[in-house]
């Protein structure tokens, strides 16, 4: 057998596998193609309905979208303008901040030049205080003066009227004396009686071996609206020594006691012993007697 055959043989067996396996496909895959295609039809027609459908409800979307479209477009410009409104207002608003920010920062500066202002009258009104209580002090001082000085004229004038009248008067004046010594010792009788240890140290002969006696002139009052300061009617030449205590009192009322600081030519500074005020609160008076001892 030539090789020709043998090619043909396997040729014709290879084909006759080939049909068959072709043969063996086909009645796998083989069915109703008229069946098919009308299902196929039925199919895609459903298909095509639904996507019409579809088409429509987005054709029908997409018109009411443009015109939520257009609707927002409008609103968005209504914002838009609203929106540059309000930036006009507030350019606005701003420039009007920045005029009351100037107000204010003048307002300030007025306000500064104010203070400074009432910082100054307030020193003026505080040196004219000042001034005011030193005249009040030098009106005081020039008061008790005319005081001495008018007691001192109507010593003169009883000097003369005793010189005038003689014998006569110095015996009135002796009979008075008596009456002013007996009034002196009930006083003191007195002051025995209410202050002991006051009345021991007035009749105490070595604190005080002359007899002082005097008027107040003056009295002015410390910061706290206490008598402080007595004037009184007395000078260098009554050989007065610092230290010394008056009692000044107003008939037989005993007010309080004052110790001398300073000698000012006819009139002498006193200051007062706070703890020696009398239980009456009885206060000093122009005119009021003061004695270092009764």
């Amino acid at each position: 057998m030539s090789t020709t055959v043998k090619v043909f043989i396997v040729l014709n067996l290879l084909l006759a596998l080939a049909f068959m396996f072709v043969q063996m496909t086909l009645y796998a895959t083989r069915e109703n193609w008229k069946r098919r295609w009308n299902d196929d039809t039925k199919f895609f027609a459903e298909e095509v309905k639904v996507a019409a459908q579809k088409i429509a409800d987005e054709s029908y979307a997409k018109v009411q979208a443009q015109a939520l479209v257009s609707s927002q477009g409008g609103q968005i410009a209504d914002l838009q303008s609203n929106i540059k409104k309000q930036e006009n207002s507030l350019s606005e608003k701003d420039k009007q901040i920045q005029s009351l920010n100037l107000t204010l920062s003048k307002n300030d500066e007025e306000i500064k030049a104010l203070r400074e202002q009432n910082q100054t009258l307030s020193n003026t009104l505080e040196l004219t205080r000042q001034s005011n209580n030193e005249k009040t002090h030098i009106a005081q001082v020039a008061r008790a003066v005319a005081f001495q000085l008018n007691v001192k004229l109507a010593e003169v004038e009883d000097d003369y009227n005793n010189a005038t009248t003689g014998l006569a008067q110095r015996e009135e004046e002796l009979t008075k004396a008596k009456k002013v010594n007996n009034q002196q010792n009930a006083q003191l009788a007195i002051l025995k009686d209410r202050y002991p240890k006051i009345a021991a140290e007035i009749t105490d002969q070595n604190q005080s071996a002359s007899f002082l006696q005097a008027v107040v002139a003056a009295v002015r009052n410390n910061p706290q609206g206490q008598q402080d300061l007595v004037m009184l009617t007395l000078g260098k030449g009554d050989k007065i020594e610092e230290g010394v205590e008056f009692i000044i009192f107003r008939g037989n009322s005993y007010i309080v006691r004052v110790r001398a600081e300073k000698v000012l030519g006819d009139m002498v500074a006193c200051r007062v012993i706070p703890d020696s005020w009398n239980s009456n609160q009885l206060q000093i008076q122009q005119g009021d007697l003061a004695q270092n001892r009764l």
